[in-house]
């Protein structure tokens, strides 16, 4: 903000003075046996985790009692993820073999890209051959942020009557249920996720999806895979026909994979890939092969893939159908199902249908100011009285776009702005849909859940047709 013109210097000294944070005296330590001596200033209080009896400090801030006194068996941050803290005696070991964030050996199925529909730029490859944890991707430098308020009212318009030119079929609403999920509704207080997945796996029951008990069910975007849960209790497999591979980029705490492996002699075969889709060759996935190297038939599932994500996952699915088709499997995958959400997040590099894009006149730039304008169908809306938060409500909400009643760039109220973010997301939807209706499938969007459980309520669903 500018200086005023004609300000005196003392109030200039005063302003100065007043943005300076006063820092507040520490309290003593904690009298509570046991409990770290390390003051949080962020936090404005004493770290709460408990230390050994000889130490003051827990291991996480063992360094600044080492520091204090001198320790000579001292701990230090972790080049690779300085969020925690090893002794440094045994640091060189720690980075060798214990640190879940060290850079590893590819595993056979890790293929740089293969899943991203145009080449990425030099720029991006370099970047990623020194990421050594998903938590360093954050940090996208070649990705240009995109301002629609830059546009004058006449190009945005312009944009938007393109993008109302595009035909998006009726969408159905179909809320389903399930049982296997529907016995666990009593437990719970909030059940928005819980009716997210029973109307799921009610899709996939109604599509076929489950029928086959010795199916290979493939959950993208996994997380502690939960929804892969349910789906074992409905397919209702007891003695471990069924084959569960559990796609993430990162490692999460909590996971579900041992209620996956079932409980009697023969168990499931479950098998965790860390990886980032766009790298993964599903060909080279053991998993997805027999004890005899026979095929399994292929189930894809997912709740929510934000973005780029349920694109790559799409490219992996059909360059696994083509590498299968090439060798006599005619049809290799028995079913898709991906909730989708977060359309903000694509990216023209990784979208699986850019010839779609083409045909109705859309460049890279447009495609990237078509999912900014996603963005309008969930910024500023609020819960109402009764409703759960949505967990994608605000997952970009730019400053720019944020609920306005009047003045915003685009000339456009709330509803207006709302209803083309719709728009944007069904027309991105439907470059989808068309893709894989290219390889052979029956695809089709639909509403299976009320907006009012999410904002992002819709999802991609696909057979082959020659089943």
């Amino acid at each position: 903000m500018p200086k005023e013109p004609h300000a005196k210097p003392s109030e200039i000294a005063q302003r100065k003075k007043k943005k300076q944070k006063v820092e507040e005296p520490v309290p003593p330590p904690p009298d509570k046996p046991q409990q770290c001596h390390y003051w949080v200033a962020r936090k404005r209080r004493y770290c709460s985790l408990p230390a050994k009896k000889t130490n003051k400090y827990c291991g996480e801030h063992l360094n600044q009692q080492q520091q204090n006194e001198g320790d000579s068996d001292r701990r230090v941050p972790c080049p690779y993820d300085n969020s925690h803290t090893v002794y440094e005696k045994d640091l060189e070991n720690h980075m060798k073999t214990k640190c879940n964030s060290r850079p590893r050996e590819p595993d056979v199925y890790h293929h740089l890209n293969i899943n991203c529909t145009i080449p990425l730029s030099a720029e991006e490859l370099e970047f990623q051959k020194n990421i050594y944890s998903h938590k360093q991707m954050h940090a996208q430098p070649w990705i240009t942020r995109v301002q629609l308020a830059e546009l004058s009212q006449q190009e945005l318009g312009t944009l938007i009557d393109k993008e109302k030119r595009i035909h998006v079929p009726e969408i159905k609403t179909l809320i389903l249920k399930h049982d296997v999920a529907e016995s666990k509704r009593h437990n719970l207080k909030q059940t928005k996720h819980l009716d997210q997945q029973s109307s799921l796996i009610g899709h996939m029951a109604d599509s076929g999806m489950l029928d086959n008990k010795e199916a290979c069910f493939i959950e993208f975007g996994a997380g502690k895979a939960e929804l892969s849960s349910f789906v074992k209790s409905a397919v209702a497999e007891t003695n471990g026909e069924a084959t569960y591979v559990l796609v993430d980029r990162k490692l999460v705490r909590n996971k579900t994979d041992n209620t996956l492996l079932g409980q009697g002699s023969q168990r499931s075969t479950v098998q965790r890939v860390t990886i980032d889709i766009k790298d993964l060759n599903l060909s080279k996935v053991q998993a997805l092969s027999d004890k005899d190297g026979k095929r399994k038939k292929v189930v894809a599932l997912s709740k929510h893939l934000c973005g780029s994500a349920t694109d790559i996952t799409l490219k992996c699915l059909m360059n696994y159908v083509e590498n299968e088709k090439r060798v006599g499997n005619k049809s290799p995958i028995s079913g898709i199902i991906i909730a989708l959400c977060c359309h903000q997040l694509c990216r023209y590099e990784m979208y699986p249908n850019t010839v779609y894009l083409e045909e109705n006149g859309f460049n890279k730039v447009d495609f990237a100011r078509i999912c900014k304008m996603s963005s309008w169908a969930i910024c500023g809306r609020r819960p109402q009285e009764g409703e759960q938060e949505d967990e994608h409500a605000t997952v970009a909400q730019d400053a720019e776009d944020a609920d306005q009643t009047t003045g915003h760039y685009s000339g456009l109220d709330h509803s207006d702005r709302e209803k083309i973010g719709y728009q944007c997301k069904r027309a991105i939807d439907m470059g989808r849909v068309r893709y894989l209706e290219n390889f052979g499938f029956n695809a089709k969007l639909v509403y299976y859940v009320d907006s009012a459980t999410s904002l992002e309520n819709c999802a991609l669903i696909a057979t082959p047709r020659d089943e």
